[in-house]
């Protein structure tokens, strides 16, 4: 095992030995989440790397280009020919047009208030700097692209976070193992430690990533000594780990980085957190994290909802599907009004320009936070529920819903419970069921004024034993959805 790793893992054991926490789920249980991640309620994700260059199929484009049964495979050899390797790229990837103080205005524009870039994703290639791997931006390009926006980040009042998805490059590059053995991904020793293992099981079954498939000793010491140089070098307010993680032999060194980095935090005198997805760290331990999905209902703790701008891919590509931004806004609501924060990707060009359209999205999304952020940012659930309507499908992977006119969602603040109509259309009566005059399925509390954030409309309202009834005299001229202030005493 390279020296440098060895006297990596040295260094964590003596921090763990030093600090607060310690490498068991009991005293990882004493972590609090972070108060500026509660109250800030929305983030900006975002995915720019080597794979964005040849921009198409998705980000998992270095894994798809050796699978013979892939569309991305006949794209690849048709524009690159069949000799053409993803190390290749790298020489393609040169973002002249990359300014973080850009994309930082454009994401605090938004209303972000925490970004969260992919600091290494499944190819192996790290957008910053690193003494632990050459296959680094700093060493390949001279520039560290991470540091330089985490400046930017930071200078606009936001808070920086990092996502690492170095677990999966273990068999990420597999498909070149199974399919050409004479490729450099299998062949030539010079780039092991930029493809990595590329482990394929003895089925010959490169798909078979979680039940064929486990990762070596050597292997998970790097994925924590990386890890952990990471947040060294970046000191991140949180860190975001994608999913294969949850694997039994992660377990030993998954609460080491856990209680490294909780430590770290200690000594940087931040709060701090990390974002984890199906079961991989005992709950209280950490943050909990739903890729493009929902959870059922209102979570005792704060949890994470991540999706994308587009539907069909986390990076930039040429054939891009984008969401409209009223439903990207009503799935935050949805998160928030679960007690959840709504982490939003971005895709880049390998340019580093943010494309227009994204540009487009994340402006609508910052108007209309500019008028109902107060509903948003530092709210908490309603005691009545998380909404009314019918139920929804939840899990990861499910997210485009179609609501009805019965569809509201509510949070709270203490004086204001706030009610956001989903349907996306104008109605001149609502009748909200759960704010019903009741001590038992609505509310007791006196109801001073009904308002509709950011326009000056008179709303009338009453309250029964039946409802709560608004009364909106004409269309608004406000962006959907509709959030009416409640105003409680």
């Amino acid at each position: 095992m390279d020296h440098k790793i060895i006297a990596y893992i040295k260094k964590i054991d003596e921090v763990i030995k030093k600090g607060k926490f310690k490498d068991n789920w009991e005293s990882l249980s004493h972590h609090k989440t972070p108060a500026w991640y509660r109250n800030g309620r929305f983030g900006i994700f975002i995915h720019w790397g080597v794979y964005s260059v040849p921009a198409f199929g998705n980000e998992w484009y270095p894994r798809r280009m050796y699978d013979t049964k892939d569309p991305v495979y006949y794209y690849h050899v048709s524009k690159y020919g069949k000799n053409f390797e993803y190390r290749q790229f790298i020489d393609m990837f040169n973002p002249e047009k990359f300014d973080a103080s850009e994309w930082a205005k454009i994401f605090a524009g938004a209303g972000a208030k925490f970004v969260m870039p992919v600091c290494e994703h499944h190819d192996g290639i790290k957008m910053y700097g690193s003494d632990l791997n050459r296959w680094n931006m700093l060493e390949l390009k001279g520039r560290d692209y991470i540091a330089e926006l985490k400046k930017r980040i930071e200078e606009e009042g936001m808070t920086f976070l990092a996502s690492n998805h170095r677990a999966e490059h273990f068999w990420f590059m597999n498909f070149a193992r199974r399919n050409f053995p004479q490729s450099e991904v299998v062949a030539n020793e010079e780039y092991r430690d930029l493809y990595g293992p590329a482990y394929c099981p003895a089925s010959g079954n490169a798909r078979k990533t979680d039940k064929e498939i486990t990762a070596t000793d050597e292997w998970l010491r790097d994925w924590l000594a990386s890890s952990c140089e990471m947040i060294d070098k970046l000191q991140p307010g949180a860190v975001y780990f994608d999913w294969w993680i949850q694997k039994t032999e992660f377990k030993p060194y998954l609460k080491k980085f856990l209680a490294y980095y909780y430590n770290r935090g200690e000594e940087w005198g931040k709060e701090v957190t990390v974002f984890y997805k199906v079961g991989a760290v005992m709950n209280g331990c950490a943050t909990f994290d739903v890729e493009r999905g929902q959870v059922s209902d209102i979570r005792a703790d704060v949890w994470q909802n991540d999706t994308s701008t587009a539907r069909n891919s986390w990076g930039y590509t040429n054939n891009n599907i984008y969401k409209p931004a009223s439903e990207i806004i009503c799935n935050m609501i949805e998160v928030v009004s679960k007690n959840g924060c709504f982490m939003l990707n971005v895709g880049p060009k390998a340019d580093g320009s943010v494309c227009d359209k994204e540009k487009e999205l994340l402006a609508e999304i910052g108007k209309w936070l500019e008028i109902n952020g107060e509903a948003v940012y530092g709210s908490q659930p309603c005691e009545v529920g998380f909404g009314e309507g019918r139920k929804r499908r939840v899990g990861s992977f499910i997210e485009k819903t179609i609501f009805t006119p019965r569809d509201f969602r509510f949070t709270f603040k203490t004086g204001a419970i706030y009610v956001f109509q989903m349907f996306g259309k104008y109605r001149k009566e609502l009748r909200i069921k759960k704010l019903a005059f009741s001590g038992e399925h609505g509310i007791r509390y006196d109801i001073k004024k009904v308002e509709l954030l950011g326009s000056d409309m008179k709303i009338k309202h009453y309250q029964d034993e039946s409802g709560l009834y608004i009364s909106v005299p004409e269309k608004p001229d406000v962006p959907f959805p509709y959030c009416f202030k409640v105003t409680v005493d």
